[in-house]
């Protein structure tokens, strides 16, 4: 009788297939029979090249993978010395009758038990159904391609592996599935997680939902399903008239993802979403998020504004953006600083022309395109907070203007004097909703010690995760 798995086992099975390492020959014992003139690997494919694949007309959609999702397509390849010539004895007209004709007989058994850590007996799944279709793909190998949410399990009281009599019942995932194939007297077997067909979404670099008005907005779909799925993603404003359908496809080999970039520029702010996916017509879930208002604040420290630069205390931008500072209300730019999104205790923007006015104008612009360059005209524009620019004037000290450098430059991304805590603020004339993660004591062009750990950290898991 094959052995039962303790509940630790079965999770931790379950945690490998999930994220696509391979858990070959599961089961906890050598079985005598087990050599390596043996084979069996599982295929997975687009639910939608089902009848493609059975045909025979594609081979090139197969992607080899020991999970799969119910709307998938499942290829079982199988093969051992002498199997094309057992197969050609059989009785029958096609490849798919001589080799079913094959597993009825007492020297060839082909079993998925599910593997289980309970005390009631397991479930197998019948793999002689009447949707089984084969195909010769090499002398002695075999391809069985089966339509996965089709696949029924039954009870094994007996414990040989096959299901009982009946018509078995529909597989609920996750479960997994220790498969064998044996013929004549040698045997393989491997193990498969037959997962929902569901799909989660985020927008890095955060676990949540949130896309801004902005262009190239990334949406990253996590899935199960089998690489070359066409997919059609929807985001729809919930109480609001904003309606937008992309079409992707799944990619990734031992990890599956569905990726968009979207131009949300035009989209409306401070709108509650309703993501959804459907494949071929079936909905695979929803999640809700939020296209997010672009908001800044900040306050100007006016005991410390020489014509030199200007410090700003408690300073929030929700997406990457530009403090851009100008020569009295209407002049033209002294010096801009780029920041990205964060909080800040403070910033110091160091002038790069001469102010000659009494006042500068700070305001807070948003990066629209992401290039870090500041573009007035477009395709950069204002933070705003009820339809007004965040900007505020900074009074100046009465004294000489003065040119801080001699040198003919073209208006960059200012590195400050070293920034520090400050004592309170005066009234704050520019305002916004706070987001994002704290970042003390920030310099260059906003990136902290923590940022650089951060994006090290992030880097790593990318390069653990790859195939």
């Amino acid at each position: 009788m094959r052995p039962r798995r303790t509940a630790l086992t079965t999770v931790l099975v379950l945690l490998a297939l999930a994220a696509g390492a391979g858990v070959a020959n599961a089961s906890s014992t050598a079985d005598a029979t087990q050599t390596t003139d043996a084979n069996l690997t599982t295929f997975v494919a687009p639910g939608d090249t089902l009848e493609a694949l059975r045909d025979g007309t594609v081979s090139d959609v197969l992607t080899r993978r020991q999970r799969v999702a119910l709307s998938d397509t499942l290829v079982v390849r199988v093969s051992t010395p002498n199997l094309g010539a057992a197969v050609a004895d059989q009785p029958g007209n096609t490849t798919t009758e001589r080799f079913r004709a094959l597993l009825s007989g007492p020297d060839t058994k082909l079993t998925a038990v599910e593997i289980t850590s309970g005390d009631g007996p397991p479930r197998a799944i019948d793999l002689t159904v009447e949707q089984l279709v084969v195909h010769r793909v090499g002398a002695d190998t075999f391809d069985l391609i089966y339509d996965t949410g089709r696949l029924r399990a039954t009870d094994d009281t007996n414990g040989n592996g096959l299901a009982d009599d009946g018509p078995g019942t529909a597989i609920t995932p996750v479960r997994v599935f220790e498969f064998e194939f044996t013929h004549d007297g040698v045997a393989a077997r491997s193990s498969l997680g037959i997962f929902p067909a569901a799909i989660s979404f985020s927008t890095p670099p955060n676990d949540g939902l949130v896309l801004y008005p902005l262009p190239d907005q990334r949406l990253v779909g996590r899935t199960p399903l089998a690489p070359g799925t066409t997919l059609t993603i929807s985001l729809d404003g919930v109480g609001h008239p904003f309606e937008v359908e992309r079409a992707t496809t799944v990619t990734g080999r031992q990890q599956s993802f569905a990726n968009l970039s979207l131009d949300l520029t035009d989209a409306p702010e401070g709108v509650p979403l309703a993501v959804t996916a459907t494949s071929d017509g079936q909905r695979l879930g929803e999640m809700r998020g939020q296209l997010a208002e672009l908001t800044a604040s900040f306050t100007p420290v006016r005991a410390d504004a020489p014509r030199t630069r200007v410090r700003l205390r408690n300073v929030s931008l929700s997406s990457g953006g530009f403090l851009v500072v100008r020569n009295g209300p209407d002049g033209s730019i002294v010096a801009t600083r780029y920041v990205a999104a964060g909080e800040y205790d403070t910033l110091t923007i160091q002038y790069r022309r001469a102010v000659t006015a009494d006042s500068v104008v700070v305001t807070a612009y948003v990066d629209v395109d992401g290039d870090r360059l500041f573009e007035a005209d477009d395709p950069d524009r204002p933070f705003r907070r009820d339809g007004e620019p965040v900007s505020t004037v900074v009074d100046l000290e009465e004294s000489t203007p003065t040119t801080p450098s001699t040198r003919t430059e073209t208006l960059t991304t200012a590195a400050p004097t070293t920034d520090t805590r400050t004592t309170a603020p005066s009234s704050p004339t520019a305002t916004g909703t706070p987001t994002r993660t704290r970042l003390t004591d920030a310099s260059g062009d906003g990136f902290g010690p923590g940022v650089a750990l951060a994006a090290l950290v992030i880097g790593l898991a990318a390069l653990a995760r790859r195939d």
